[in-house]
């Protein structure tokens, strides 16, 4: 994976931008767009432009567009096939359909899961603009508090605030992985965004353990990691506590939703509980392998800016507009 480095050039950056603007797109020149852009725009102008845009690489465009307007860094990572494995049908905060184009508040819309964080794949998800709009600057503390309250608050209802903590728990403690709190993961994780260990564990049970042949595979894949009878037989119980639950989904809910059920936090907690430190570590582990997944490091992390909040470094003019000042 190529990562983005500290001496990155908002202006250099901005001129690609242009150039890819006219070059990929049916965009049309704008007056208010940074000079720097409209300088790669015009740069770009002897050659020919797609006869009509596809919307990941429109999306793609108005992404950086928008970062480098706000002065947003945009990792390397953060690619047209990047946005097609995000995308997805329905919003997994308000599971509504999503729309594109429309200006509606059902349009499709990448948003920053970590606000600290800059534009990174293992930072992103696809959401409603309405919930983007709702989320906003909020940090996961805030999200997960008003889940725990009993009325619905700017019009999402307490479980859609819990969804949308769901899939800022990983992204908000990547640099602070310790005391992350346990939340039922009764929302899809996208499937390049930071996760935790345990939500790791609890995404490979609710795809594997409805039927009992992938159940059993699952297990014979975590328990020797599991270090101890208390722990493996406590595994077992979660296992077909998990199993059970998903048969009993009621019509239109989603398999996510078996986290919601009574009974799933606490054995899954008490597993977690029987578990001695390098017991976890290889359970962890072992998770992150059959998940295909692997553990963030602060290299990884460089791209996120973190100690800048996802700001890219000042450059001397280069939010300046065609005519005018930004």
């Amino acid at each position: 994976m190529t990562f983005i480095n500290d001496t990155v050039d908002p202006v250099e950056a901005g001129r690609r931008l242009g150039h890819d603007l006219h070059r990929l797109s049916r965009i049309a020149l704008q007056p208010d767009w940074p000079l720097a852009v409209c300088e790669g725009f015009e740069a770009a102008r002897p050659g020919t432009r797609p006869h009509q845009d596809d919307r990941f690489v429109r999306k793609w465009l108005q992404l950086r567009l928008g970062a480098l307007a706000r002065g947003r860094a945009v990792a390397a990572d953060v690619t047209v096939d990047l946005l097609r494995r995000l995308d997805v049908s329905h919003c997994p905060v308000t599971r509504e359909p999503l729309t594109h184009a429309t200006r509606l508040g059902s349009d499709a819309s990448v948003d920053r899961l970590n606000n600290d964080g800059a534009y990174a794949a293992a930072n992103l998800a696809m959401l409603s603009a309405r919930v983007n709009r709702i989320k906003g600057g909020r940090g996961f503390d805030e999200v997960w508090a008003l889940s725990r309250r009993g009325e619905p608050t700017a019009s999402l209802t307490p479980v859609e605030w819990l969804r949308l903590a769901v899939l800022m728990l990983g992204p908000a403690h990547a640099d602070r992985p310790l005391d992350v709190p346990a939340l039922p993961l009764c929302a899809p994780l996208p499937p390049t965004s930071a996760r935790t260990a345990l939500q790791q564990v609890q995404r490979l049970l609710t795809l594997n353990a409805s039927q009992a042949a992938s159940r059993n595979r699952l297990l014979r894949g975590l328990l020797p990691a599991c270090g101890s009878a208390s722990a493996e037989a406590r595994l077992r119980l979660l296992a077909d506590a998990v199993h059970v639950g998903l048969k009993r989904l009621a019509p239109g809910d989603e398999c996510w939703d078996v986290w919601l059920q009574p009974g799933l936090m606490e054995a899954l907690a008490a597993w977690r509980e029987a578990l001695s430190d390098r017991a976890w570590a290889h359970t962890s582990w072992a998770a992150g392998q059959l998940a295909g997944g692997r553990p963030v490091d602060r290299r990884e992390l460089a791209p996120w800016r973190l100690a800048t909040r996802g700001y890219l470094p000042p450059a001397a003019g280069w939010a300046i507009a065609r005519g005018a000042t930004r």
